[in-house]
């Protein structure tokens, strides 16, 4: 937690505005997404999604598209999730936008900051490659 960058916040302050929205990008998007694929598609196959309840997961896919917006919306004001600066919480909420991507969920048309933020964040050199 030490050194630099820091993923987590610099001060009490943005610590705690990261682990907020960190859980908002989980629980929001990821999270949701999660429950998507594995109760209203096929998932990982018959042999492991032996409970399925296929209402559920298209109310958390609704749940994800929710996300994706409140994500927007925050990306208005600022360049990153958590503020300033590039964080624990971009790192959940792009791997949720690649999870999404994966289960067939497109960003809405209307998220020109979510889109513009996850191509930004796609050129970072730990994710570029």
């Amino acid at each position: 937690l030490e050194g630099t960058p820091t993923l987590t916040g610099k001060t009490p302050r943005q610590r705690a505005v990261t682990s907020m929205m960190q859980r908002r990008a989980e629980a929001g998007l990821l999270d949701a997404v999660a429950a998507y694929f594995h109760h209203a598609t096929p998932g990982l196959g018959p042999d492991i999604e032996k409970q399925q309840c296929e209402p559920w997961g298209r109310l958390q896919r609704d749940r994800a598209v929710d996300g994706m917006r409140y994500l927007d919306k925050v990306l208005a004001d600022q360049p990153y999730i958590a503020g300033d600066d590039f964080s624990v919480a971009d790192i959940t909420a792009f791997a949720g936008l690649a999870f999404a991507d994966f289960a067939r969920i497109d960003v809405p048309a209307d998220c020109a900051n979510l889109k513009a933020w996850h191509q930004k964040v796609a050129q970072r050199p730990s994710i570029a490659g």
